[in-house]
């Protein structure tokens, strides 16, 4: 056991480099890492799940990036969710006026890591596919695992930024020089890779953590996708597949919703540094005493109803030089101070599945079905049942409720926005500066200068 446990953990550590090595361009890998790494790595069983895992390590490794804390905290920013107490370069996404200042930034937290999991997704099916080691069920789970996580990316690039350079293999010459993808050919590629993962992944957990995404989080991410491509049979039917699943429940006490192993949790990512729980915890909390940092917008505290547990459990407020400022308190560990983690990171959970399926059925004026739903959330929040006659009062329904559900968390409220088309007119007369254009960030800057085949968004 102690030899397969240090086999297990310089496999990790190759991956890891590989991992570091690809966040360059793509051109600099050097072709003795992919080999090393397909010769040695996904040899047995032990050290192709921790090549897996390694990059589950990597999204929670590192504080500044997409995959643990800043989607909700940009993303919320962008939209009408939160806004950064002191005064600097976090402005330019409240103001929707994003300009050169922040491009290394967005591509040092967002562009770079994305595409740094993508290429080591890459790296893992074509390795899996090579391997005459392991066994056909071991390469087939594996390999819908890297599809997940390929599929996960993309879903965020594509929504930052449009148009992405598609890569789906571990070719880094060809990779070097390749083109922005229209958007419809990206979707398409999310949707095949969760449809591969949702029918190869195990149907239950192989341990109380879920922290290894199975069949319901693909099918979960997939509903989700749907919903973005206006399917609203497939977003009904794999929402529906979800709940009914048997594995899940809407977590009655809502202070217990984003700990560990919550029953609400489809996929969580696990804390890596013992001296946290999750980063956007210690983010948003810090110390008790210390200046605010990501904060809730007025706009965002009033829409809640009276009586909303949400706002009860889920949001507080501190004093701070004569100011009174309202926080997210979804997360309510500042530190883990070398303790066992009380709280993972909560990618997916259960109850925007319900959200997902209202609405869906709304849209194929299922109302009364769409509504049952809605009034799940409501009641698990303490609010009275609501009523919808039509499809347009029930979507608006559904829109307050996943403002009110999912706000800052993982920049569900501005994807709304865009995909909905709602952007332009809730976001205007809140945002002097508002155009159209900023619904999508700019390419950074260097990766144009890398790559000349590249262009930039429209507005910039």
């Amino acid at each position: 056991m102690k030899k397969i446990n240090v086999y297990v953990f310089r496999a990790c550590l190759l991956f890891s480099f590989c991992l570091w090595t690809s966040c360059k361009k793509f051109l600099e890998i050097p072709p003795p890492v992919n080999q090393l790494v397909s010769s040695s790595v996904f040899e047995n069983e032990a050290s192709a799940n921790a090549a897996l895992v390694g990059i589950y390590s990597e999204m929670m490794n590192n504080a500044q990036q997409f995959s643990s804390g800043y989607v909700t905290f940009f993303a919320g920013m962008a939209a009408d969710e939160l806004y950064f107490y002191t005064p600097g370069y976090r402005d330019e996404f409240v103001q929707n006026k994003i300009t050169l200042i922040n491009h290394d930034f967005i591509s040092s937290a967002f562009w770079n890591p994305m595409y740094r999991y993508i290429y080591s997704a890459n790296l893992c099916i074509e390795s899996l596919e090579k391997s005459t080691a392991l066994s056909p069920e071991t390469k087939r789970k594996l390999s819908a695992e890297a599809k997940f996580i390929r599929a996960f990316c993309y879903y965020y690039l594509v929504n930052l930024f449009g148009e992405v350079p598609l890569i789906i293999s571990a070719d880094f010459n060809g990779n070097a020089e390749a083109p922005r993808t229209q958007t419809i050919l990206v979707w398409e590629q999310i949707t095949k890779d969760l449809e591969d993962a949702a029918n190869d992944l195990p149907f239950a957990y192989l341990k109380p953590e879920r922290t290894r995404p199975i069949k319901w989080a693909a099918a979960a991410l997939l509903s989700r996708v749907y919903l973005h491509g206006e399917n609203w049979s497939s977003a009904e039917k794999n929402s529906e597949e979800v709940i009914n699943s048997g594995l899940y429940n809407l977590v009655t006490d809502l202070n217990a919703v984003f700990l560990k192993n919550s029953k609400e949790a489809i996929w969580q990512l696990q804390p890596v540094n013992p001296t946290y729980n999750t980063w956007e915890g210690y983010a948003i909390l810090g110390g008790g005493t210390a200046e605010p940092s990501y904060l809730l917008t007025p706009a965002l505290v009033n829409s809640f109803s009276a009586g909303d547990k949400r706002k009860e459990d889920w949001t507080d407020q501190r004093s701070f030089s004569g100011d009174t400022v309202t926080y997210p308190y979804k997360y309510k560990v500042p530190r883990g101070n070398g303790a066992p983690a009380t709280e993972f990171y909560m990618v997916l959970r259960y109850a925007e599945q319900y959200l997902i399926r209202a609405e869906a059925r709304a849209q194929q004026n299922k109302i009364f079905d769409g509504l049952a739903d809605v009034n799940s959330i409501r009641r698990r929040a303490g609010l009275s049942d609501t009523t919808a006659g039509d499809k347009a009062t029930l979507l608006a329904i559904v829109e307050k409720e996943r403002q009110a559900e999912l706000f800052a968390e993982w920049g569900h409220r501005w994807f709304d926005l865009k995909r909905t088309g709602r952007a332009d007119a809730l976001l205007s007369p809140l945002k002097p500066s508002w155009i159209p254009t900023a619904k999508l960030w700019p390419i950074p800057i260097n990766q144009i200068y890398l790559n000349s085949a590249i262009t930039q968004n429209p507005g910039y």
